[in-house]
């Protein structure tokens, strides 16, 4: 279809059910293809909408899906092209950029317009905190504007940590190109790992047996228990619960170790292979050890849930509601935690979720504590898929010759919903590359939790329930 056509076509798939995936354009030599990816939950499948763009205008696409206006700015940061009259924020772009390093002459040379003007008036005052901030903490610059303490408004800079991992793809073979993949968001390392496997095995005719499949599930489910762990051991941190917070990491660390005993890395790097896994994981050690650390991690949470101090700072602090997070396209906890019942592996499985389906925990005041709540039934269902997976697990690997083609892969991180768009040249390398994990969805949506009533203090109890990586925004 036409660029012209793409508001049409949003608006039609969003009233029929849809929910926004991502937006994202490919070049081929001068030739621009805009591609609208919609998800359609209860039919298990992603919707792919390509139109090419002829010129530097296209239609606002946010106008219909409010939630496309980030990828519409990363858009004219990228490939300098734009809905006719619509503001444009800076997303990625920092202020020194050059043309020819991934960003468009358009956007270098409308530096200064490229976000709106921010004003701040009467006796609003802007408090900046970062880029540099706590130890443990991602590079992220925060302008606070306050009266003293209640935070009326928010916006964030994430270009510190962008580096252009997209662009280092194209040229690589894949094998070659999962290792920098699962490195764009090291918390999440399995998660876009495999997101992109799946997308060069469809895209290249590689098959993936069923002990393999196994394999990965489990190491996926271990990334998210490990994750929850750590949500949990910072939420203590910033509510000033230093003990709970040193129990909780110990119960972390103990996952850790898991980790390294049952794929031979601490975060799960270089568990995942083109058609399958590099190791099977050592069944034993996962039997021994998961359910102990599973469960000093539940005494910590039955402790923490039973301490006044902690649950009244995270009671009404941060709401997102169900309206916003379905407006904003919000994926993963943040999403379940506002009403929100979705989950890639159960609304679009592949397997062994197609006969190993998870329960889905949902909550629905979209506060700090609901998103609490959806870590720890997270980890208990999480730990119930992978005791179940436990024997049917193997390696098995398998790599074909790949010509020209495309393909969509997808997964469910510890964040939610990760996508990877691949295309392969005719020699088999990578030719385009677009990563979605998460984070890049998610992070919409702490503007308007920080603003929801909330002062100072309640800023990184917010962060830390969102448990976003800033990484993974800025890839």
């Amino acid at each position: 279809m036409s660029a012209g056509e793409l508001e049409g076509a949003a608006a039609s798939l969003l009233a029929g059910g849809g929910r926004f995936a991502d937006l994202f354009g490919t070049t081929d030599g001068d030739e621009l293809t805009l591609r609208l990816v919609f998800a359609l939950d209860g039919e298990g499948r992603y919707v792919v909408v390509e139109a090419p763009v002829r010129g530097t205008e296209y239609a606002d696409l946010s106008k219909a899906v409010p939630a496309a206006f980030l990828e519409q700015c990363e858009l004219f940061e990228r490939h300098g092209v734009r809905p006719p009259g619509t503001p444009l924020n800076r997303v990625l772009m920092p202020p020194h950029a050059k043309p020819g390093a991934g960003w468009s002459e358009a956007a270098v040379a409308a530096d200064g317009r490229t976000r709106e003007p921010h004003h701040v008036r009467g006796e609003a005052f802007e408090f900046p905190f970062g880029p540099v901030r706590v130890a443990g903490w991602e590079t992220l610059y925060m302008g606070l504007v306050t009266t003293g303490e209640e935070v009326l408004d928010l916006y964030l800079f994430y270009w510190h940590k962008h580096r252009g991992v997209e662009r280092r793809l194209i040229g690589l073979e894949p094998e070659r190109a999962l290792f920098f993949v699962e490195r764009l968001e090291g918390l999440s390392a399995v998660a876009n790992g495999l997101a992109f496997c799946r997308a060069v095995e469809t895209a290249a005719g590689i098959p993936v047996n069923e002990e393999a499949a196994c394999s990965r599930a489990v190491a996926i489910e271990l990334e998210r228990i490990y994750n929850h762990a750590a949500a949990i051991a910072a939420l203590c941190q910033t509510t000033g619960l230093s003990v709970g917070q040193a129990q909780a990491e110990i119960a972390l660390e103990r996952l850790l170790r898991l980790n390294l005993a049952a794929f031979g890395h601490r975060y799960l790097f270089g568990s995942l292979a083109l058609g399958g896994v590099c190791r099977a994981p050592d069944d034993e050690a996962i039997r021994r050890e998961l359910p102990a650390a599973c469960d000093e991690l539940r005494r910590v949470v039955a402790a923490l849930l039973a301490t006044n101090s902690h649950v009244d700072r995270l009671e009404a602090c941060g709401i997102v509601d169900g309206e916003t997070a379905r407006r904003l396209s919000l994926v993963g906890p943040v999403a379940r935690a506002s009403g929100c019942d979705i989950d890639t592996r159960r609304d679009h499985p592949f397997p062994p979720y197609d006969n190993v389906v998870p329960v889905v925990p949902v909550r629905a005041t979209g506060d700090a504590y609901a998103r609490m709540q959806v870590f720890v039934g997270e980890i208990d269902e999480s730990q119930r898929i992978v005791e179940e997976l436990l024997g049917h697990c193997g390696e098995g690997r398998c790599v074909t010759e790949a010509g020209p083609s495309a393909a969509l892969g997808w997964a469910e991180s510890p964040r939610g919903e990760t996508l990877a768009w691949v295309e392969l040249d005719e020699s088999g390398l990578i030719r385009e590359a677009r990563l979605r994990p998460a984070a890049v969805r998610n992070w919409r949506a702490f503007d308007d939790a920080a603003r929801a009533r909330n002062v100072f203090t309640d800023i990184p109890i917010i962060e830390a329930s969102f448990w976003q990586t800033v990484a993974g925004f800025a890839r």
